[in-house]
C-alpha cells in the first residue's frame, strides 16, 4: 500500500478519510468496507488502484465483515461493466481484467453467499467448466450451467458440449429442472439467435412437474423462501440479454395462456416488462399477445397486458375495442399501481380513442386525490396526468377545459410553483418560434454529439448526447438542410436499439417516441422544434446520472 502514487493517496470520498486509510484499517482487522461508490456519483476515481487490496481481503475466510467486502466488490464490478465507469474511474476495466481471475477460487468457498457472488463475478468460460462436474450441490449447479451460457463464447465446443449433454442426459425424478437449467444455459450462448431454443425452452417451463422439482432442488441453504419457478424466470430473465429475455418471455405468455397455466402467464408478461421499456425493437413482439390476453380469465394478466398495450401506444389501435370493455373493470394487483381499467384507459388515450376524451382529465387525476399511493418506479403503473395528456395536444379542444379547470384546484404532487396543468396549457399554446430552444454555440458539434450515444442505457448515464444533439439538430434544421455529417449522427441516433432516455419507466418509451419523431422529420429536411419531454421529479435527478 505504501507504493501506491501519491495522488491517489491523497484522494477522499466526499466527507470521508482517504481511501488509502480506509484500506489500512481493514487490512488491520478493523470491519471498514472502503466507500469506492456513491449512488449519486458512481465510481470513486480510488477504485482501480483499489481493487486488488479489496479482493485480498474478501479471499481471507475468517475476516468479520467478509460478506460485506464481497458485496461492495460486486456493486464495483456492477458498475464497472457499463462505459460510464470509466467517465469517472479511468483504468478500471484495466484493472479488472487484471485482477478478475483472483476471484473465481471463491466458486468453491463453503459459504453459500459467498459462491453465489463469486459466480455473479465470474466472467470466463474454464472455471466453470472445471467446476461443474464436481458440483454436488443442484441450486449452485443450476445457476453455473446458466452462467457458463452467458459468459463462453458461442464458438467453445467445450461449453457446449456440457450445455447439450445436461439436456440430453437429463433423466430420473429431477430431468424438469436440469433440462431447464441447461437450456437456459444454451438460449445464453445463442443470445443472437434469440427463437434457437425458445419452443424447447417454454416447453421445459411448462412441464408440469417444473415446479415441485425446481421448489426442491433450487432452494439456496440459507434462504427462508423456496424456490419457485415464477421467481427463477423472473430473476435469471434479468440476466440476460434483453431482447433474448423479450423473445423467451413474449413465447411463454402465449403458450401458458394456451395452456391454461395463468400463473405462468403473469410470470412472463412480468420477466417482459423491463425488455419493452428498454428496446424500440421488442414492441413489434408483443402487440398480438398482449391483445389476445386483454381477455384472459385471469386479473392479474389482463392488468399486465393492458399496461403492455399503454406503452405499445399506436401498436394498441387494433385492440381499442377489447381495451374499451375494460374501462368497467376494477380488478387490480395488490403489487401493483391502479387497476386494469387504470391502465386500459391510458391505452385508449395514447391512441386517441374519443370514448375515453370526455372525462380524462378527472380520471387521470384521481392520483393526486388518494390518500397515499405505492408503486415500484420501473413497474407498470397509472402515469402521471402531465405525461400521458401532453401528447394529445391534437384533441386540446376536448381536452383544455378539463386541464384548465384542473389547474384551478390547485395541490398536486408537482412542484407548487409549476401546476402540471398549467405547463400543460403552456406546452399545447406554444408557437413555433418560442417552443424554438436557444441554439447551442456551435450546433455542428452538438449534433455530431449523437455519435457519442451509448449502445445501451447506462447507471449514472450523462443525457447531454441525445437531449442536447437532439436541439441542436433542431437548430440547424431552421438553416436548411442538414450537413452529411449532422445527418450521419441522426442516422447513428435512430439505428440504436435503445431509448434516448436516462429514465427507466415508461416515461422513457414516451420521451423516445418524441426525440426520435423530431430527428426523424430534420432528416427529411422539415424545420422542427424540440417538444416538451415527461415531467421530472426530484429523484430523477438524484439518480439519472
Amino acid at each position: 500500500m505504501t507504493t501506491v502514487d501519491e495522488a491517489w493517496r491523497q484522494l477522499t470520498v466526499r466527507a470521508r478519510e482517504p481511501v488509502l486509510e480506509q484500506l489500512r484499517r481493514a487490512a488491520r482487522g478493523e470491519p471498514v468496507v472502503p466507500a469506492l461508490y456513491r449512488w449519486d456519483k458512481g465510481m470513486d476515481p480510488a477504485a482501480p488502484a483499489a481493487l486488488p487490496f479489496l479482493i485480498a481481503l474478501v479471499r481471507e475466510p475468517d475476516r468479520p465483515n467478509r460478506e460485506e467486502l464481497l458485496s461492495a466488490l460486486a456493486r464495483l464490478v456492477g458498475v464497472g461493466r457499463q462505459e460510464a465507469a470509466e467517465r469517472h474511474a479511468h483504468g478500471w476495466a484495466a484493472a479488472w481484467r487484471e485482477h478478475r481471475t483472483a476471484v473465481e477460487p471463491l466458486l468453491d468457498d463453503p459459504e453459500p453467499e459467498v459462491r453465489r457472488t463469486a459466480l455473479y463475478l465470474t466472467e470466463r468460460a474454464a472455471p466453470l467448466l472445471a467446476r461443474i462436474p464436481e458440483e454436488s450441490e443442484p441450486w449452485f449447479r443450476a445457476k453455473q450451467l446458466i452462467r457458463l451460457g452467458e459468459v463462453a463464447d458461442p464458438a467453445d465446443d467445450a461449453a457446449r458440449a456440457l450445455l447439450t449433454d445436461t439436456l440430453h442426459g437429463a433423466d430420473g425424478p429431477d430431468a424438469a429442472a436440469h433440462r431447464l437449467a441447461a437450456l437456459w444455459g444454451l438460449a445464453a450462448l445463442d443470445a443472437a439467435e434469440p427463437e434457437r431454443w425458445a419452443d424447447q425452452w417454454v416447453a421445459a417451463v411448462l412441464d408440469p412437474a417444473a415446479p415441485a422439482v425446481v421448489e426442491r432442488l433450487w432452494t439456496e441453504p440459507d434462504d427462508d423462501h423456496p424456490a419457485t419457478l415464477g421467481r427463477e424466470i423472473i430473476w435469471t430473465g434479468r440476466s440476460l440479454p434483453l431482447r433474448l429475455a423479450a423473445h423467451l418471455t413474449v413465447r411463454l405468455a402465449r403458450a401458458a395462456a394456451e395452456a391454461g397455466r395463468h400463473e405462468l402467464c403473469e410470470v412472463a408478461l412480468d420477466a417482459g416488462w423491463r425488455p419493452l421499456l428498454a428496446l424500440p425493437s421488442v414492441g413489434p413482439l408483443w402487440p398480438a399477445t398482449a391483445g389476445a390476453l386483454l381477455s384472459s380469465p385471469a386479473p392479474e394478466v389482463r392488468h399486465r397486458a393492458a399496461a403492455a398495450l399503454a406503452v405499445l401506444g399506436r401498436a394498441a389501435v387494433p385492440y381499442a375495442d377489447a381495451l374499451h370493455a375494460l374501462l368497467d373493470d376494477t380488478d387490480s394487483d395488490e403489487c401493483l399501481d391502479g387497476s386494469t381499467a387504470d391502465q386500459a384507459r391510458w391505452a385508449l388515450a395514447r391512441i386517441g380513442d374519443p370514448r375515453v376524451l370526455p372525462d380524462l382529465v378527472r380520471r387521470l387525476t384521481a392520483v393526486e386525490r388518494e390518500n397515499g399511493r405505492g408503486f415500484v418506479r420501473g413497474d407498470p403503473r397509472r402515469p402521471e396526468p402531465y405525461d400521458a395528456l401532453l401528447p394529445l395536444h391534437e384533441h386540446a379542444a376536448v381536452l383544455r377545459p378539463q386541464v384548465a379547470r384542473w389547474a384551478r384546484e390547485g395541490e398536486s404532487h408537482a412542484w407548487p410553483d409549476h401546476h402540471p396543468g398549467v405547463r400543460l396549457l403552456a406546452a399545447w399554446d406554444a408557437p413555433a418560434d418560442d417552443a424554438k430552444p436557444p441554439p447551442p454555440p456551435d450546433p455542428e458539434a452538438a449534433a455530431r454529439g449523437l455519435l457519442r450515444i451509448p449502445p445501451v442505457r447506462r447507471s449514472h448515464e450523462d443525457p447531454a448526447p441525445y437531449l442536447l444533439g437532439t436541439r441542436a439538430v433542431a437548430a440547424l434544421s431552421w438553416r436548411g438542410p442538414l450537413s452529411a455529417g449532422a445527418r450521419a449522427a441522426v442516422e447513428h441516433a435512430l439505428s440504436l436499439d435503445r431509448r434516448l432516455s436516462w429514465l427507466s419507466d415508461y416515461r422513457a418509451v414516451l420521451d423516445d417516441e418524441r426525440l426520435r419523431e423530431v430527428l426523424r422529420r430534420a432528416l427529411r429536411g422539415e424545420a422542427v422544434t424540440v417538444p416538451p419531454l415527461s415531467h421530472l421529479e426530484e429523484v430523477d435527478f438524484e439518480v439519472g446520472h
